[in-house]
């Protein structure tokens, strides 16, 4: 038994993915809700994981008795078909892009400053120290010579 079901009919386009987990979270503990292609709903259906079996047996069996309205629209699901990678199977590319939320692409985006602004300040310091070397050195080596004159006369 699968644990993932799509919605095949009855979807509203403003109805966005947390409305449709509080729905489906009254037949048990949703895992993942993805919303699929909202331009063609058919070629990419919206769908719902849930964490147990039982938990979408019981959400597919409600939503295709006509017990599930949203948005005044009854919704019509079934079972995922097609691949079915199983629980344990590492995700897909396309999986593994739904996981990414907000959250991480903040984060990536501060980091991706910080990074830059590092690369900035290293290079602004290796400037500055490169042009107080290149300026001065004559003063070092005046100061250099004057200690050994100082040592040669003692």
């Amino acid at each position: 038994m699968s644990t993932c079901i799509q919605i095949i009919e009855g979807m509203v386009s403003g109805i966005n993915r947390l409305a449709l987990k509080g729905h489906m979270e009254q037949f048990g503990q949703v895992d993942l809700v993805h919303m699929g292609n909202r331009q063609n709903p058919e070629e990419e259906p919206p769908k719902v994981r849930f964490n147990t079996p039982e938990s979408a047996q019981k959400a597919l069996e409600a939503i295709n008795s006509g017990q599930v309205v949203i948005d005044g629209m009854l919704l019509k699901a079934q079972f995922m078909q097609g691949k079915g990678r199983g629980r344990g199977a590492a995700p897909t590319a396309h999986e593994r892009n739904l996981e990414v939320t907000s959250r991480d692409l903040f984060l990536e985006r501060e980091r991706a400053k910080k990074e830059k602004e590092k690369k900035r300040s290293r290079s602004k310091s290796r400037s500055r120290r490169r042009r107080r070397r290149s300026s001065s050195s004559p003063r070092r080596r005046r100061s250099r010579d004057r200690s050994r004159s100082r040592d040669r006369r003692r």
